[in-house]
């Protein structure tokens, strides 16, 4: 009578087991139907950065039936990321598997039915057409700034529609930016000096906080993906779970926009956004960008053999420990030095170990 699923048992009909009824609650909201599911199938979404926000966000629209994900990550599962990133278990942080690899595998066994690309990969301006352009969608699962606003650069060159979200402490933000406009830049010309920003190392993350701004997300991204843009958000929505203050920042688009009227894309151009070595927002590791060229980690690892320790080599990664620190090395050319934050002890281990 209040309007939720009987508790009585499902009719022969609806059994648990009719793959063909997948999506049959989810068809019948209005404002989906059958002509929304439709499209969700035939839509492509990638998720850019499956730490907390991208975890639920990328099991929500696997969930939901969207037809192809393109997931992206640079980082590998750690202990600390269990208390809110719901793709992983205990078994992913122990392995320290790549986040990209260790999302794939679950949400396939989610939905068998649709296609999952991974990517341990740090998304930049000159891998960034490879990696998003086959998507009609980006969702923000980021955790810096100078990403979003690549995303925003691309969303509106390829005319694509980018959901951004954000999310530290207990409260996050979410917004829609649409082929139309207005873009990010409308609203932030410049993003914020991440220096003076809260940061989930600095602030922490409460979980409830993730999973209500990610489905925030994930809903907008459904109802773009379903072809009803028409309901998307216009700008932007902030919510606090710990004050209850939830708050809508209105959007406008600027006629003198550098990136919608201007057409000028610094970010996904090069010209802004250049990687530097830095530690990872989860802390107690640091990411050292590739210089672009594929290392040949194969050779690598023979190599290193006998003068490193715990050494595993998988399609796309080597993992390795030298001294008190642990490597991973990419097939990107990107390296991760787990248990320091200090770029400089990373670069000397670097060079030490597999020589720049």
């Amino acid at each position: 009578m209040w309007g939720f699923e009987s508790p009585l048992p499902h009719q022969p009909h609806e059994a648990m087991d009719d793959r063909a009824a997948r999506y049959d609650r989810q068809i019948r909201v209005p404002e989906i139907g059958a002509a929304g599911q439709t499209r969700l199938g035939e839509a492509c979404a990638a998720v850019v950065g499956l730490g907390a926000l991208g975890s639920v966000g990328a099991d929500l629209l696997a969930r939901a039936g969207v037809g192809r994900l393109i997931l992206i990550d640079r980082d590998v599962v750690d202990w600390p990321n269990l208390q809110r990133q719901t793709l992983y278990v205990e078994a992913d942080a122990e392995q320290a598997r790549p986040k990209a690899e260790a999302a794939r595998a679950r949400l396939a066994a989610v939905n068998s039915e649709i296609r999952i690309d991974a990517h341990a990969a740090d998304l930049e301006a000159r891998n960034a057409a490879r990696l998003l352009d086959a998507a009609d969608l980006v969702l923000d699962g980021t955790d810096n700034f100078a990403t979003r606003w690549l995303l925003n650069d691309w969303a509106v060159s390829r005319a694509r529609a980018y959901v951004y979200a954000g999310v530290v402490a207990t409260y996050g933000m979410v917004g829609a930016v649409l082929p139309e406009g207005p873009c990010l830049r409308c609203t932030w010309p410049e993003p914020p000096d991440a220096a003076g920003e809260p940061t989930c190392r600095s602030a922490g993350v409460l979980g409830p906080a993730v999973a209500v701004i990610a489905g925030l997300a994930a809903g907008e991204a459904i109802k773009i993906l379903a072809g009803r843009s028409d309901a998307a958000l216009r700008g932007f929505l902030h919510a606090d779970l710990w004050t209850h203050e939830v708050r809508s920042i209105r959007a406008e688009r600027d006629p003198a926009c550098p990136c919608c009227t201007a057409r000028r894309f610094d970010w996904l151009d090069g010209r802004r956004g250049a990687r530097t070595a830095e530690a990872v927002c989860g802390g107690n590791a640091v990411q050292v960008p590739g210089s672009g060229s594929a290392p040949d980690l194969a050779a690598i690892a023979t190599r290193l053999q006998g003068s490193v320790t715990a050494m595993r080599a998988e399609a796309g990664w080597l993992r390795f420990q030298a001294r008190d620190l642990e490597v991973f090395l990419f097939a990107d050319g990107r390296a991760l030095v787990r248990g320091t934050e200090d770029p400089a002890r990373a670069y000397a281990l670097l060079a030490e170990t597999v020589g720049s």
